[in-house]
């Protein structure tokens, strides 16, 4: 789609409490290999769309590595670019550090080339979307703007809690933004996905400071549906997850290791796949005692113990008499000799040797920060 330029917006992203104290949730490590941003840029290759920008609120460095190269998800890196936009001056102003302000500080984007369209995605919902079948229903649409939105019925589920909750009339504009208090089930979420005609976004962006200088991306839409121009709807079919707590973190990482056995993972699909970087690492050694079930192992991993239902991420070692079951290690962890390690996200490079029983409970998993020897 040569018309078509799309930003992932990492201001949008919400945080998992103290697991993304020092790492923003789009680069913290999923099912031991993956990171949420991968979701978005995936979804964006997959769609033909190879101009991207990256709307970075904080922790750049952790972004920059996890991306690599400045072309590691574009499927033609001659044309296509991948850009990493900061907003310099937000950063010594946090407040003013917004998604709107960043895009205005590397408004190039919009105009270095025949823009038409604009795609406005979020890291926090995990799916798979069809880019060309979006754009083919906002253009049909003709409004200046479109939403993608998903009708569930489990808006009572935690997960959704304070997520943006939608009132669609019968032909198809969306009347009414509000927060999900989680007290009915059925209702219509926001994705945050939001489709652009390049004029018109360019033209409210001059007026946004005049609106409030404080608004975000999903504000601005909001005024603007309410006073100037109403946001067309596009229904979104699939499965998603959204990660909002290190809770959803745990639930979504635990129900892709019970999918996988099943063998209906959807957010995994063969025709659909997702991109990641990849390391030059030796694969899993598998000792001879070493028990392994239900459980997604990293390269790198040395296991001679025991792990069940578990995600290990590069270069985890279980030593032989350890125990690890419904958890998620990050990478450099070790589980020495007689450990028992249940119901745990463990950060990197931390060391169990003392304390023999170590764990949370499944509504309540325990955090272990980066660098603990327990």
């Amino acid at each position: 789609m040569n018309n078509v330029v799309a930003l992932v917006n990492l201001h949008s992203q919400v945080n998992l409490g103290l697991l993304t104290k020092n790492r923003p949730m789009a680069s913290t490590t999923f099912l031991g290999r993956y990171a949420s941003i991968d979701f978005a840029l995936s979804n964006l290759t997959n769609s033909g769309i190879d101009e991207i920008g990256i709307l970075i609120q904080d922790h750049s460095r952790s972004i920059i590595k996890h991306l690599g190269g400045k072309n590691t998800y574009l499927k033609n890196p001659k044309t296509g670019f991948q850009n990493l936009f900061l907003n310099e001056k937000g950063l010594l102003n946090p407040q003013l550090n917004t998604d709107i302000h960043n895009i205005k500080e590397n408004d190039w984007f919009l105009y270095d080339k025949n823009v038409k369209y604009v795609i406005i995605c979020p890291v926090h919902f995990l799916g798979n979307v069809d880019y060309n079948e979006v754009m083919n229903e906002h253009i049909k649409s003709n409004r200046q703007m479109s939403c993608l939105v998903a009708n569930v019925s489990n808006a009572d589920d935690p997960s959704l809690y304070r997520a943006i909750k939608c009132t669609v009339d019968p032909i198809g504009d969306i009347q009414k933004f509000e927060i999900n208090e989680g007290r009915i089930k059925k209702a219509t979420i926001c994705l945050e996905t939001y489709v652009f005609n390049a004029d018109y976004l360019r033209e409210m962006l001059k007026k946004a400071d005049d609106i409030s200088e404080l608004f975000s991306i999903n504000d601005l839409v909001n005024y603007l549906s309410t006073y100037i121009e109403k946001v067309n709807a596009i229904e979104y079919k699939n499965e998603f997850k959204r990660l909002a707590s290190l809770n959803d973190y745990y639930n979504v990482t635990m129900e892709c290791i019970d999918s996988y056995k099943k063998m209906d993972n959807t957010l995994f699909l063969k025709e659909w796949p997702i991109y990641t970087l990849t390391h030059d690492t030796r694969p899993v050694l598998y000792g001879e005692k070493c028990k392994v079930t239900d459980s997604l192992i990293a390269n790198g991993c040395t296991i001679d113990g025991t792990v069940k239902h578990s995600v290990l991420s590069r270069d985890v070692v279980i030593e032989e008499g350890a125990i690890v079951e419904d958890s998620i290690l990050f990478t450099n962890t070790i589980v020495k000799k007689g450990v028992h390690i249940k119901n745990c996200v463990v950060d990197k490079h931390c060391v169990f040797e003392n304390k023999k029983e170590v764990g949370g409970t499944k509504n309540k998993p325990l955090y272990i920060p980066q660098g603990a020897h327990i």
